[in-house]
């Protein structure tokens, strides 16, 4: 190595991903960027994962043991803690890292001090032409805070210097999926996000990964929950309900008055930021207007009432919207007919 220290420790959490872990460990060792240390926190693993990492004899590859299983939040932390480098990056132990993925990153930020966390873009293992990109600026990563990730957990590499000042882990306490996301939103308040405008990751999917089988509402609703009070916004259950329709989950039945409800809460949502100055106000009214429309057709799915309330409170009336709109109320009408 060229320092003392390593310019980047890469973090790795390990439970039970025997069958993958070589891959991802290869993928660090293997790549174009070599001053690293790559931190492989075992968290107790029942199979043969820990032992296929103790066979790299690469003196990059530093291993930290549990006796007991704490979960991945506790885990990362672990591994954030023992961490050395200027950079942390973070990579799932069941995904890929492209092997320009470190060299771009670190080239980014050594470029740009103003960013803190910097994440790139992925694709699916098993079929690269789905392709997943975020956001490059700032400002469009800050839009949607409310509504996802910034900057995706397994790309992402950060300032280890802000982690430390300002006191950032995750919660050691979530064991449920999400906490990558408040993870990486809790630096909102500290620093710039970025994204480069490429995927440097394959990313598995899987019954490997912690959302497979779960209710997603659920977990939706335990992770809203979370980033309000981050951010420390309050939320009641009702405003619950609405964010969650604005997430695509809705859960409660569609009529008129739930459109006009939403409408407001938006603009509740709208008149929140402006006064706490949280988030670039104009790109998350077009966040929140994106989210608005694409509601439509479960609107006009479910109810004439509730769609013709979305299409007067959005001033608009497009004839593809109302052709649906007139093919779904006569469906509706026809299956009802004894």
């Amino acid at each position: 190595m060229s320092n003392t220290y390593p310019k980047v420790s890469v973090i790795m959490t390990l439970y039970n991903k025997g069958g993958y872990v070589e891959e991802a460990i290869r993928s660090v060792l293997q790549g174009t960027f070599t001053d690293l240390e790559l931190l492989v926190v075992d968290d107790a693993s029942t199979d043969e994962g820990l032992q296929r990492v103790n066979e790299f004899s690469d003196p990059r590859v530093i291993v930290l043991h549990s006796t007991v299983n704490t979960g991945r939040a506790a885990a990362a932390n672990r591994g954030m803690a023992a961490a050395r480098g200027e950079y942390i990056a973070l990579l799932d132990a069941d995904d890929v890292a492209h092997p320009d993925r470190l060299s771009e990153q670190v080239a980014f930020l050594d470029g740009h001090r103003e960013v803190g966390v910097l994440g790139t873009g992925y694709t699916v293992l098993g079929d690269p032409s789905r392709v997943a990109l975020w956001p490059e600026q700032d400002e469009q990563c800050r839009a949607g805070l409310l509504f996802g990730d910034p900057v995706v957990y397994g790309t992402a590499m950060f300032r280890r210097s802000i982690m430390v000042e300002q006191g950032l882990r995750c919660r050691a306490e979530w064991r449920t999926p999400g906490m990558d996301y408040l993870f990486i939103c809790s630096f909102a308040l500290h620093t710039r996000y970025a994204n480069l405008p490429r995927p440097l990751l394959q990313y598995r999917m899987g019954e490997n990964n912690m959302r497979h089988g779960r209710d997603p509402v659920e977990d939706k609703a335990r992770i809203i929950t979370g980033i309000f009070q981050a951010l420390g916004l309050s939320l009641s259950p009702a405003q619950l309900e609405l964010q969650l329709w604005l997430q695509g989950y809705g859960r409660t039945a569609i009529d008129a008055d739930l459109v006009r409800r939403l409408y407001q809460w938006m603009q509740d949502l709208t008149d929140l930021v402006r006064e706490r100055g949280m988030f670039p106000e104009e790109p998350f009214r077009s966040e929140l207007q994106r989210r608005w429309m694409r509601l439509f057709h479960k609107f006009a799915d479910a109810d004439l009432g509730a769609a013709l309330v979305h299409s007067r409170l959005s001033r608009a009336w497009p004839k593809d919207r109302m052709s649906y709109l007139a093919r779904t109320t006569i469906n509706r009408w026809v299956q009802r007919k004894p």
